[in-house]
Parts: structure tokens; C-alpha cells; sequence
């Protein structure tokens, strides 16, 4: 009697996975309506990257729903799930290890957020940057989207558009440099302090001393969490425990906060030495059974570029589905052709600047499969050339000129275009929402106070 009592009351017991517990906490305690947060944070980027998930300006609420019925279940998310994550303190010992430091101070726990409003699902954004050259304004791009994200949306009375959430970033080339951050994100409050209105900029707002700037932007960077994986199975093996270093609550601080975006700069630092891998592997499998080269590589125990390379693109999904976060990447593409930005387009008026390129650039994926899928909106970046000294120009007039092309030096000034390679594959309503977003074509400027990025003119 007490067996069969036990075998019915197990039959009865339902198993439920830790997002779906999380799914139905974030409907038992609803937070207050309107906290969807940006794509991206950066209103071109976002308009782009709207165009490119297939949301055009009047998409009827039928068409998002058809849209969303045929994205793939790991790309899919629920727009108002906000995995909040606390942050304690973390040792010396810890922060030489690799993993991000911190300072200990109190803050609030908040777990989860969500709207009361009905919750809708749609594709996480997925970026991805390349260039054919270093020095292209990659990684200053990257710089300005994470100070928009870990910045307060407000401070001492003034609305400087942050989105208070944190921020991985996986810093694949050993580049990351949080002076640099910090510059940009203090640049971001002084464009904001400035574009404000008169009327806001009164006697009792936006006044605050240099010690209350510093604290803030402190704080703010506390919730940049940085990784330095030394190769692509390192990446993998981070990517894979990432979610339990942001569920211990004692290493970091941001458990009042959603993970925004997971940055990876530079995915193709390591192609090279995995390439060489790969080779290396193929040659002793020379004079080997199929069966047995097969059976190898199914346990893992020989080295195959696409199978670890599809491994990485999985768990970058697995986290998007849980997480709610964009993706963000950079990518070198060696094979593109840097003298395709320096052509002269149409004619015109002379100017400091070499024209643009008479058609958008384009670059071939970096990575092969399945990375040259994954992303769904791609932007090409460069550095805009000054023209350069005629032939026949004299050395007088060179000296006369040498001002005005260092001021124009100086102002630092970057192109980005959506990347048109696979365009005879878009749809005609992602050809025209590219068209009217300026072409597709955005510029920004990188100096020693920070980045800008102003909207384009259509």
C-alpha cells in the first residue's frame, strides 16, 4: 500500500527548469510598467538594428506576432524578464586570477524585474563590427555602447540617457582599458549636460562638483565585468560557467541590474592559432579510418575548428535565452580590401576628407560557420582618411595648409555603413528601411574626451 502511495505521489511531482521558475517569479512579483530597456542604447544603431530584426516604423502588432512564430526558440526572449544580479565584495587573490575586481559597499537586492504589461517575445540583437584594419573605431564604439549602458539615467537633476544595467565583456585581444571608459563615459555626461535645454540647465539642476562626477562614474564601472579568456576554448569554457559567476552573488555588485549586453572584442583574436590547430589535427588523421577519426572527434578528443566554433555560437545563445542580453562583437576581416574607403566617390566640392566609397562597403563573414550566420545586423567601421597632398602642391603651400589638416586630425572623425555583403539576399522592405536610415551610413567621433556618436541627416 505505502509503495503504490509513493509511486502515485512521484508521478505527481512536476520538474520545472530554472528559467521557467524564473518566468513564473518575474509574473508572481510585477515591478512597475514602461522598463524595457533600448536594443543597444544608441538610437542610430537601434534604428538599424530595428530594421534588420524586421520591426519597420508601422509594423502592424499581427506581423510581430507572425515574425516571432518562425525566430528560432534561442534567439527568442522575453522582453520585460530582467535577470537582476547582486554584487558583494571580491579579494586580491580573486582579481589576479583573471575575473573582475570590485569594492565592497552596500546596495539593495532586487532579484528580478518585469512590467505588469503583456509580455511579448523577440529576437535578441546580435552585432556585429568588423573592419579590414586595426584602429578603426571598433573598440571606441564598443567603449560608448557599454558607458550608455552602465550609466544612471539621471544625475544631480539631469536625464543623461543611461540605462543602468551592467555589462561581460570578454576582452579576447588584452586591450580593454578602463581609463579609456571611464573618459567616454564622463564625455557622455558632458554631451548630455550640453544638448540640454536652457529651461533644465537652471539654478537648482545638473550642477555637481568634479568628487560627485568621479563617484558616480566609480560606481558605474563597478558594473563591467571583465574576462580575459587567452584562447577560443577558453572563451568557451568561460561562456559556459558565466551564469553561475553572475548567480554568485558574492562576486560582483550588479544584482540590482540586467545584463544588458555580453561584449567579445576581438572574436577573431585567436582564428589564426585555431586555423593552425585545426591543420594540425586534419594531418594526423591522415592514414585513419573514417569510423575512428569520426569517433574521436564526436568525444572531443581531436581538435575541429566548426565543432568548437559551433559550441561557442550555442552557448552564446543559451545565454541570450536566459539572460535577455545582446551580443556584441568585433571581427577583422583580413581578406577585405582597405582601399575600397579611400576611392573617391561621385564629384564634388573639394574637401579635408577623402570622399566616401561610391557603394557601400563590404565585407565577406571572418569567421566561418556558424559565426558568419549568427549575427543579424553587421556594420563596417573606418577611420576617414584626410585628403592627401597633391603632387604638385609646394612646400609653402603645404605649411600654409598643415593647420587646418591637423584641426581636421583631430576631430577624430569615423564612418560605420551596414555592411552590405549578402544584400541580394535582404528583403525588399530591409533594402528600403536601410535607404531611408541615411543609407545605412552613420558617422562618429573618437577624441581624448570621449566618443559621439550625433544622429545622421536623412
Amino acid at each position: 500500500m505505502s509503495a503504490s502511495l509513493g509511486a502515485t505521489s512521484l508521478a505527481d511531482v512536476h520538474h520545472e527548469g530554472l528559467d521557467q521558475l524564473l518566468n513564473d517569479l518575474v509574473n508572481v512579483y510585477p515591478a512597475s510598467p514602461g522598463q524595457q530597456l533600448p536594443l543597444l542604447g544608441v538610437p542610430v544603431i537601434d534604428a538599424l538594428l530595428e530594421v534588420f530584426m524586421q520591426r519597420l516604423p508601422g509594423t502592424s502588432n499581427e506581423t510581430e506576432r507572425q515574425l516571432y512564430d518562425t525566430v528560432p526558440p534561442e534567439q527568442i526572449i522575453t522582453e520585460d524578464d530582467e535577470i537582476l544580479l547582486h554584487c558583494g565584495g571580491q579579494d586580491e587573490t580573486t582579481a589576479a586570477s583573471g575575473e573582475p575586481s570590485v569594492q565592497e559597499h552596500p546596495e539593495r537586492f532586487n532579484f528580478l524585474s518585469s512590467s505588469s504589461a503583456p509580455r511579448r517575445k523577440r529576437p535578441s540583437p546580435v552585432l556585429e563590427i568588423s573592419s579590414s584594419l586595426s584602429g578603426a573605431g571598433k573598440t571606441q564604439l564598443l567603449y560608448y555602447m557599454t558607458a550608455r549602458a552602465i550609466l544612471p539615467r539621471t544625475f544631480a537633476g539631469l536625464s543623461i540617457g543611461g540605462l543602468e544595467a551592467a555589462v561581460v565583456w570578454m576582452d579576447a585581444d588584452d586591450r580593454f582599458d578602463v581609463y579609456r571608459l571611464r573618459d567616454v563615459a564622463r564625455g557622455a555626461v558632458r554631451q548630455a549636460r550640453e544638448s540640454a535645454d536652457d529651461e533644465i540647465l537652471d539654478e537648482t539642476s545638473a550642477r555637481y562638483s568634479e568628487a560627485e562626477l568621479t563617484e558616480m562614474l566609480t560606481s558605474a564601472l563597478e558594473h563591467v565585468h571583465v574576462f580575459r579568456p587567452q584562447s577560443s576554448s577558453a572563451l568557451l569554457a568561460t561562456l559556459c560557467t558565466l551564469d553561475k559567476y553572475l548567480y554568485d552573488l558574492s562576486r560582483h555588485r550588479s544584482a540590482s541590474r540586467p545584463l544588458h549586453m555580453l561584449v567579445i572584442d576581438s572574436a577573431t583574436a585567436f582564428l589564426w592559432p585555431d586555423k593552425l590547430r585545426d591543420e594540425v589535427a586534419r594531418t594526423e588523421e591522415i592514414g585513419r579510418s573514417r569510423a575512428e577519426v569520426g569517433q574521436k572527434r564526436d568525444q572531443n578528443q581531436n581538435f575541429h575548428l566548426s565543432h568548437l566554433y559551433a559550441e561557442i555560437v550555442n552557448e552564446l545563445k543559451r545565454l541570450q535565452g536566459r539572460f535577455g542580453c545582446a551580443i556584441v562583437y568585433t571581427t577583422t576581416v583580413s581578406s577585405g580590401r582597405p582601399s575600397a574607403w579611400h576611392t573617391n566617390g561621385p564629384s564634388g566640392p573639394p574637401g579635408p576628407y577623402d570622399r566616401p566609397p561610391s557603394k557601400t562597403p563590404s565585407l565577406p563573414p571572418a569567421l566561418p560557420a556558424p559565426w558568419g550566420t549568427f549575427p543579424i545586423f553587421r556594420l563596417v567601421v573606418h577611420r576617414d582618411t584626410v585628403r592627401p597632398f597633391p603632387p604638385a602642391m609646394s612646400a609653402h603651400d603645404a605649411r600654409r595648409d598643415a593647420p587646418m589638416r591637423q584641426s581636421v586630425v583631430r576631430q577624430g572623425k569615423f564612418s560605420a555603413w551596414v555592411n552590405a555583403w549578402g544584400r541580394e539576399e535582404w528583403p525588399r522592405r530591409v533594402i528600403d528601411g536601410v535607404s531611408w536610415y541615411n543609407g545605412g551610413c552613420f558617422s562618429f567621433y573618437v577624441r581624448a574626451t570621449g566618443v559621439e556618436v550625433p544622429l545622421p541627416d536623412n
